[in-house]
């Protein structure tokens, strides 16, 4: 078969006229997503617990000249989750593209970790986004033309890391929930990857920031550095993009190398 010019659209990275929610927006890796989308045209909602946050983002969104909303949400209540994917609709009138991004780590060892401990963790890591991603694809389902799902978990979630056992353990079901989710919601044209961070910093990585354990963490990376909160915006704009139309199921890895060798 043979193609000329005009059989081929040139894919592009403009998000205009579609609506984004972004849980954990307010902060780190989140609020670079957010801005990213809002700079290619998309109007952002954005989720956190704290409503001070909330609001200073939805005017920073609102003065890049996109609609903007800042919703106070607990993701680890699927109720919340439910009434501000509610709100967005009601607001803006639909949900195009959910980035389940809202995360807790702990450092513990394993031995040390309290019962309550390791709920936390799962209940915001593992459940928040499984709550994000359900409420966010029966909007889409009702609107009838696609979406896109982008669940963040982490080179975490491919390789173990010590102190880690609740985040890797959820980071890890958020990697193969996202290719179960994907295989149901397809039919319905609705893509569902995994975006993979590798050590970025962040308020997530605080008890770890300028101590030997990370530099340690940085030195185990092919690049041999931490990554920019840019960098992983790049990846979630990708995802939301044209570029990954064809692209579901997938573990989109942005480490450094971290998990290659």
């Amino acid at each position: 078969m043979t193609h000329n010019m005009q059989d081929i659209a040139i894919p592009n990275f403009d998000l205009k006229g579609k609506v984004a929610v972004i849980t954990g927006g307010t902060k780190g890796i989140g609020y670079g997503i957010a801005l990213t989308y809002a700079n290619y045209g998309a109007d952002v909602v954005v989720a956190s617990r704290t409503v001070a946050d909330c609001e200073r983002v939805e005017k920073e969104l609102q003065s890049l000249g996109v609609r903007a909303m800042g919703i106070p949400t607990d993701v680890s209540v699927g109720a919340q989750v439910d009434s501000m994917i509610d709100k967005v609709v009601e607001k803006l009138g639909r949900v195009d593209i959910m980035v389940a991004n809202a995360g807790v780590g702990n450092t513990k060892k394993a031995v040390d970790l309290t019962d309550a401990e390791w709920d936390t963790v799962v209940d915001i890591d593992l459940k928040g986004v499984f709550y994000s991603a359900r409420a966010a694809a029966r909007q889409m389902i009702k609107q009838g033309d696609g979406g896109r799902v982008i669940n963040v978990a982490s080179a975490a979630g491919v390789i173990g890391a010590i102190g880690l056992a609740p985040y890797t353990a959820a980071k890890a079901g958020v990697v193969n929930m996202t290719k179960t989710l994907a295989g149901e919601w397809g039919r319905f044209g609705i893509t569902v990857n995994a975006l993979c961070p590798g050590y970025v910093a962040t308020s997530i990585n605080d008890d770890v920031l300028g101590t030997p354990a990370w530099d340690k963490i940085v030195k185990a990376t092919i690049l041999r550095r931490s990554g920019e909160i840019s960098e992983i915006a790049a990846g979630a704009l990708f995802l939301a993009s044209d570029f990954s139309g064809f692209m579901t199921g997938a573990t989109l890895l942005m480490d450094g190398g971290t998990t290659a060798l």
